[in-house]
């Protein structure tokens, strides 16, 4: 509450309010990120044969490894 009322305070004294940025990952680790998932996925084609012979749960378990990478690269 007390927080509430220092930014209404801040408000209506026409102070700036800083409001926490969200975490962005930059275009080079976006970039990174894709290079990996492709070359991982060539892998697996190349493992089982074919795309289509690839387990499903081997690319759940790829789409859990990329989203862990893109949350460590974010700043």
């Amino acid at each position: 509450m007390k927080f509430l009322l220092e930014n209404w305070r801040k408000l209506l004294e026409g102070e700036v309010i800083d409001f926490p940025h969200q975490p962005r990952i930059s275009e080079a680790d976006l970039q990174f990120i894709i290079m990996v998932e492709d070359s991982s996925t060539q892998r697996l084609k190349d493992a089982y044969g074919n795309i289509s012979e690839v387990p499903i749960e081997k690319f759940e378990q790829l789409d859990e490894i990329m989203n862990d990478l893109e949350e460590l690269l974010k700043k």
